[in-house]
């Protein structure tokens, strides 16, 4: 009689068994999405910055498209036609923190808005900048280490940029980027997501 109580009870506790693993099963599913989930919200990913931003007031624009970047001033110091280029690769630097890595430093020339003399002027070789890109419409040079060091009082490009991402959601346009650098405000410059 004892043998067969004892079959009985094994009996019962393998029912339990199933039961035990489908909910630990389940509670390993929620966890792995809630870490997905959490991962995503917190976690640098590029293709959440990716798109068109520009700050509020107007001045400035961004592109991001996958890890590379761009950052014009539009009609730099009121030159019509003149812009200011930063353009390089995101570093990914804390919590939706992104930072510039590789920075270069350009200046794109509508060639419409200057005269050939000027454009011819501009081509001439010079220590401070090379010519990067001529189409038929625009005019693109990069500045040297001596011409940044002449325009600018920070040598090193690469801490010029560095942004953060704030109130993440679906709807981008909900979001806001924030440029951090004292290179061109004391206060933090806000972006909001255009297209």
């Amino acid at each position: 009689m004892e043998p067969l109580l004892e079959n009985q009870e094994e009996l019962n506790e393998n029912k339990h068994y199933p039961l035990a693993f489908y909910v630990t099963l389940c509670l390993l599913i929620l966890v792995v999405i809630a870490g997905g989930f959490a991962g995503y919200l917190c976690y640098p990913f590029t293709a959440k910055i990716e798109g068109h931003w520009a700050s509020t007031d107007e001045t400035l624009k961004l592109r991001s498209t996958g890890r590379s970047w761009e950052l014009t001033i539009p009609n730099y110091q009121q030159n019509k036609g003149l812009s200011l280029l930063y353009a390089g690769t995101w570093k990914a630097s804390g919590i939706n923190t992104y930072e510039g890595d590789q920075v270069k430093l350009l200046m794109k020339i509508n060639k419409a808005d200057f005269s050939k003399e000027e454009l011819d002027k501009l081509k001439k070789k010079s220590d401070i900048y090379i010519v990067s890109k001529q189409t038929d419409k625009e005019l693109t040079l990069q500045y040297t280490q001596k011409g940044i060091q002449k325009i600018q009082s920070q040598a090193d490009l690469n801490k010029v940029v560095h942004v953060t991402l704030e109130n993440i959601h679906w709807d981008k346009k909900q979001e806001k980027l924030f440029l951090n650098s004292s290179y061109f405000s004391n206060e933090r410059i806000e972006f909001a997501y255009v297209k």
